[in-house]
């Protein structure tokens, strides 16, 4: 049996569907405001999906065949959906203003996999690969604006700081669930104790049971629901921590939320013989 160390990285996809739809929902709740508001106009309702990151791995392989080997890897995935993003402009009574709302995810996986290579020749191997393990992730969102002076509007050059968030709209929560893992890829030897190798990977990562602590130490749920604005006569879809599941007639579709990781991904890495 001989051991190697697996350094891998890579961009791709996540899922994100409630996220997103609290995104998207917000951005739309933020268009009808501005139509059942005197002197108010949106002037940018665009809203990108929060759908990418990064994934890093290490892992501790061990082989017990040329062809057959098992592992345990620890890693990073993180996505960043920044204010550039999904900044909305609307004008309110010729006061300019800037509403975003930017949002993070990130987890740490722990993965036990198993692989199988099949050489092609003296110098590539293809491999296939599939794994299970526990992740721990968290969720961030914010909700804040900025005043838009003139001159930088006239300048094109709008600075993303200098936000004002808002602190009864801050969610940071924290999950524990499953992973599982499956991949595809090819490597190159570069000699007897070092190869190249690019990976295709699909992961499967529902995470559900996120919690987070208030200031005065109180343990809320994150929770989606589709919620009434009665003003303007819209449900809004969002995600809010709550102590309680919101219940009356101004909520619908209440459950806790599901901040899936699942997604593709391609990364590059090396393969290191001790």
């Amino acid at each position: 049996m001989d051991l190697r160390f697996k350094l891998s990285g890579g961009y791709g996809s996540l899922k994100l569907e409630e996220v997103n739809r609290s995104l998207q929902g917000w951005a739309e709740w933020q268009k009808e405001l501005t139509i059942f508001r005197v002197n108010w106009f949106l002037l940018g309702e665009e809203v990108k999906k929060f759908n990418a990151g990064f994934d890093f791995r290490g892992e501790i392989m061990a082989f017990f065949t040329p062809r057959i080997a098992v592992s345990i890897g620890a890693g990073f995935i993180y996505g960043e959906h920044i204010e550039e993003k999904n900044e909305l402009f609307i004008d309110l009574n010729t006061k300019l203003y800037a509403f975003a709302r930017p949002a993070k995810v990130s987890a740490f996986p722990l993965i036990l996999s198993a692989y199988y290579f099949n050489p092609l020749n003296k110098k590539f191997d293809l491999f296939l690969k599939g794994g299970a393990g526990l992740i721990w992730a968290k969720y961030i969102e914010r909700a804040g604006n900025k005043r838009i002076e003139l001159k930088e509007l006239e300048a094109g050059e709008i600075e993303s700081g200098n936000f004002t968030y808002i602190d009864s709209e801050f969610i940071s929560a924290s999950a524990r669930d499953f992973i599982f893992v499956g991949g595809l890829g090819l490597s190159y030897r570069i000699d007897a104790s070092l190869s190249l190798f690019v990976e295709g990977e699909a992961r499967w990562a529902k995470i559900n049971g996120f919690q987070g602590e208030t200031h005065e130490g109180e343990t809320e749920e994150l929770y989606f629901f589709e919620e009434y604005s009665s003003d303007i006569d819209f449900w809004r879809p969002r995600l809010k921590m709550s102590a309680e599941e919101p219940t009356g007639d101004n909520f619908r579709s209440v459950k806790k939320a599901v901040v899936d990781f699942s997604g593709y991904s391609v990364k590059i890495g090396l393969l290191i013989k001790f």
